[in-house]
C-alpha cells in the first residue's frame, strides 16, 4: 500500500517516523494515551528507556497484552545512530525495519489476522526483543526448526518461537482468545509443529542449489490447543519467510508481478548459516515484505 524511508537520529525519532507512515495511510494516533488505532486494532507505542516498546490492547485503555515487545540494544553489539528505517503499510498490516552499523536490523510489526472465527480481535503485534531483553552477550536462539528457550534468549523473528511459554521470552502476542486465554499464543516446549516447526523442513532446504534463490514461505502464527490439538491463529498476507545467502540486506527481488525487499532478522552470517543456540546473529534466516516504493 505505502512505504517510507529515512534516517533517525534517536528512537523518538523512529517511533515519530512510525506514526507519521501510519496516519498518512489512515491509522489514528491518540497523543494522550500514545495509541495508533484502526478498526479493532489497537497498539500502545512508548520510548522507554531507549527502547521503542509495543504493546497490544483490545481497546485505546484496556485490554493489554501481557508484556511489551520492544526494539533497541542488544548486549552484543549495542544499537548506534543514525538508523535507517523502512516502514511498510498495507490496509491491515505495518512493518518497521530499522538498518545501522550498516549490517544490523531490527523489526516492529503489527496487524489484523486473516483467520477467520477467531472469537478475539485478531491483532497481533511483534517485535524483535521481549520486554526483558537478554542481559549477557550472545542471547539469539534460532535454527530451521527451533526458536527460543527457556534460559533468556530470544528469537528474533516474527512467530518463529517455538520452544518456550515463558512470558519473558515472549517476543510476540496474537489476540486470538481462543480458550478464552485472551492475548497467550500458548506455546510450549515439545515436539508440536509451532512456531517455525511448521515450515522447518522447507526453511532447511533452502536457498535452491539450482539458481540459488530461496522460495518464499508463509509467515504463520499458532495456538497450542486442548488435547494436543493445535489452531492456526495468523497467516500474514505481506512478509514471507526467507533465506538471504544470496540475497544483500535490502535488496528488492521480483517474483512475477510481486516486488519483495529482504532483510534479514537482526545480522547475517553466511559461515554460520543454520543458526544455533547463545550466538550473536541469525544466520541466514530473514524474511521478505512485500514493496510498493519507488
Amino acid at each position: 500500500m505505502a512505504y517510507y524511508t529515512g534516517s533517525a537520529v534517536d528512537m523518538a525519532a523512529v517511533r515519530q517516523a512510525l506514526i507519521d507512515a501510519c496516519t498518512t495511510e489512515g491509522w489514528s494516533w491518540d497523543g494522550g494515551n500514545e495509541v495508533l488505532s484502526k478498526g479493532t486494532l489497537f497498539v500502545r507505542l512508548q520510548v522507554v528507556s531507549g527502547f521503542l516498546t509495543l504493546l497490544g490492547r483490545t481497546g485505546a485503555t484496556s485490554g493489554s497484552a501481557p508484556s511489551v515487545v520492544r526494539v533497541g540494544n542488544f548486549p552484543d553489539t549495542p544499537l548506534t545512530w543514525p538508523v535507517v528505517y523502512n516502514v511498510f503499510v498495507f490496509a491491515n498490516e505495518v512493518f518497521l525495519v530499522i538498518n545501522y552499523s550498516v549490517s544490523y536490523h531490527q523489526f516492529a510489526a503489527f496487524g489484523l489476522s486473516r483467520v477467520d472465527g477467531l472469537p478475539g480481535t485478531g491483532m497481533w503485534v511483534a517485535a524483535t526483543l521481549e520486554q526483558t531483553t537478554p542481559v549477557t552477550p550472545a542471547g539469539i536462539s534460532m535454527g530451521p526448526d527451533y526458536g527460543n528457550s527457556t534460559d533468556n534468549c530470544v528469537s528474533p523473528g516474527l512467530f518463529w518461537a517455538s520452544m518456550s511459554d515463558a512470558a519473558r521470552n515472549r517476543n510476540y502476542w496474537i489476540h486470538s482468545d481462543l480458550d478464552a486465554q485472551g492475548w497467550w499464543p500458548g506455546q510450549t516446549q515439545g515436539g508440536v509443529l509451532i512456531g517455525i516447526r511448521a515450515a522447518g523442513p522447507l526453511i532447511g532446504l533452502l536457498p535452491n542449489n539450482w539458481n540459488s534463490e530461496s522460495v518464499l514461505l508463509p509467515i504463520r502464527g499458532y495456538k497450542i490447543r486442548p488435547s494436543s490439538k493445535v489452531s492456526l491463529t495468523v497467516d500474514v498476507e505481506n512478509a514471507r519467510y526467507c533465506r538471504v545467502d544470496y540475497y544483500e540486506p535490502g535488496e528488492v527481488i521480483e517474483l512475477g508481478a510481486d516486488r519483495w525487499k529482504v532483510f534479514p532478522w537482526y545480522l547475517k552470517n553466511p559461515s554460520g548459516r543454520q543458526g544455533g543456540h547463545r550466538i550473536n546473529h541469525t544466520g541466514t534466516f530473514g524474511w521478505a515484505i512485500r514493496y510498493e516504493g519507488p
